[in-house]
């Protein structure tokens, strides 16, 4: 699970909002090693780390330049998984459903 195919996923935690266009929240803050250079970084703002319109991000090494996109339901799936920081795993549910409640 923690790994996406070109990085492996130590940290994931949401931003505090959930945009009006999708379920997930968008990514705050992502660590990971990229499985290309074994680089070990963090991004929290472009260009290393893009939300996307309708849920997930791309996130880019900041030592290769290796890219990926992936979905917001597999952000969530990680953080509900492992839980990380404060809250994480709770902020998100509650934001999805709270999300999920409002469109029907």
């Amino acid at each position: 699970m923690p790994n996406t195919g070109k990085f492996h996923l130590y940290e994931v935690a949401p931003a505090d909002s959930v945009p009006d266009n999708t379920t997930y929240p968008a990514v705050g803050v992502v660590r990971a090693e990229c499985l290309s250079c074994f680089n070990l970084f963090t991004v929290c703002e472009e260009p290393g780390l893009t939300n996307i319109p309708g849920g997930g991000a791309a996130i880019v090494c900041s030592k290769c330049g290796s890219r990926q996109a992936i979905s917001g339901a597999r952000f969530a799936e990680f953080i509900e998984r492992f839980p990380t920081g404060s809250d994480a795993a709770a902020r998100l549910i509650a934001m999805a459903n709270s999300k999920a409640g409002m469109s029907e």
